[in-house]
């Protein structure tokens, strides 16, 4: 299939169903912490995405030098095809469900199938959906982050669906089943490589792509602090379960808003200001958590605070694919490592810090105004406005 309708269509359908399949685990928590089920523990729970979260990261950082060398379809092939193999594999799981011993270190396999299908997915579709749309490259990366994000917040919603967590089962099953019917038509399509997937032969990280990698660290411990510990730190707010998960749900749906939107209105208006105070508002927001712990807003606040964190990791990919269009691939590659090694850092840091809420509070406004600093030091003769 040559029609150039057709491959966007197919590209961010699974734009879409690669951030479904990344939080399956995630969102199967409660199966595999039930006792009747999995019988996993706490602890085996949370060591479950160690090897998620480095796999992410090295094929993040690898994806980059091998879709230079064979072309962005096979490695999103590669990719697509370890989170098929590893959903469909965690289905038929529960024909081995008297195995419990073998349970625990076949997940561990799985999760790292999945993060290093996400790793090898994601970093090829950034820049391929650039690539798509040579005069809107930043828009096109901030709409398929939208869509990515979309995917993540579908999972949970299906295990409400389902009801009875005994029918864990249908939620990789049938994710497994769309998965593969997007991955034959993905196979039907034609992508050249093209110069936009090559990288130079001889070149080095310029120094700032190493601000723009800092920047994301930064921004991932943010994320990763209000993704993974929101809900207790609303709960230490006063919030009862029901409100606190709520807010993360807020939280989650500010992102995608904001990334629509700036996906849609950034062609039109110059949003690079926007972009770059950003951090700011969010250090506002964070303060007023901080100072007035008052639960009639809290919601709000989580909102907002999403909300104006939403363009940050998606715009910066967009601005730095602009800013170094030899190296876009890398870039893609190099910024998800970047965001995925702050998340991870911080979700194995705060569990033994969650109850000191003011602390965490504290350093958040802090990484924020950091992180409006190394916007503005990247704004000095840079192509912000094209990316905007």
């Amino acid at each position: 299939m040559n029609s150039k309708t057709v491959t966007i269509i197919v590209v961010y359908l699974l734009a879409f169903l690669t951030g479904v399949n990344f939080v399956v685990f995630p969102a199967l928590g409660t199966a595999f912490t039930d006792h009747s089920l999995f019988e996993l523990s706490p602890s085996k729970f949370g060591n479950l995405f160690i090897p998620q979260v480095i796999c992410i990261i090295v094929s993040c950082l690898g994806a980059p030098f091998l879709v230079n060398k064979i072309g962005p379809k096979i490695v999103l092939s590669c990719g697509l095809l370890l989170m098929i193999i590893s959903t469909g594999t965690l289905w038929i799981l529960h024909y081995f469900m008297d195995e419990k011993f073998l349970l625990f270190p076949v997940l561990m396999i799985l999760v790292a199938f999945t993060g290093t299908g996400f790793g090898l997915s994601i970093t090829t579709l950034n820049p391929l959906a650039a690539s798509l749309f040579n005069n809107k490259r930043s828009s096109a990366i901030l709409i398929l982050q939208f869509l990515v994000g979309l995917g993540t917040s579908t999972s949970p919603l299906m295990m409400n669906l389902i009801g009875d967590v005994k029918n864990w089962m249908y939620i990789p099953g049938s994710i497994f089943i769309v998965v593969t019917i997007a991955f034959i038509a993905f196979l039907f399509l034609k992508l050249e490589k093209g110069t936009f997937f090559e990288l130079p032969r001889h070149f080095k990280i310029p120094g700032k792509l190493w601000i723009f990698f800092v920047t994301i660290i930064l921004y991932g411990c943010i994320e990763g602090t209000f993704g993974s510990f929101g809900g207790i730190i609303l709960k230490n707010q006063g919030l009862d379960n029901n409100k606190a998960s709520l807010g993360l749900s807020l939280f989650w749906g500010g992102i995608a808003l904001n990334r629509l939107l700036f996906g849609i209105f950034s062609e039109r208006f110059n949003l690079s200001y926007v972009y770059l105070t950003s951090p700011l508002w969010v250090a506002g927001l964070v303060f007023l958590m901080l100072v007035d712990p008052n639960v009639n807003i809290l919601l709000f606040l989580m909102f907002f605070i999403g909300f104006f964190m939403g363009s940050i990791f998606p715009g910066s990919i967009g601005w730095g694919t602009i800013e170094f269009p030899t190296l876009s691939v890398l870039v893609s590659g190099f910024l998800m490592a970047a965001n995925q090694i702050g998340t991870g850092a911080v979700t194995n840091i705060l569990g033994h810090f969650s109850n000191y809420t003011s602390m965490i509070l504290e350093f958040l406004i802090v990484f924020m105004i950091l992180i409006c600093g190394l916007l503005f030091y990247l704004k000095r003769d840079s192509k912000i406005k094209e990316a905007f």
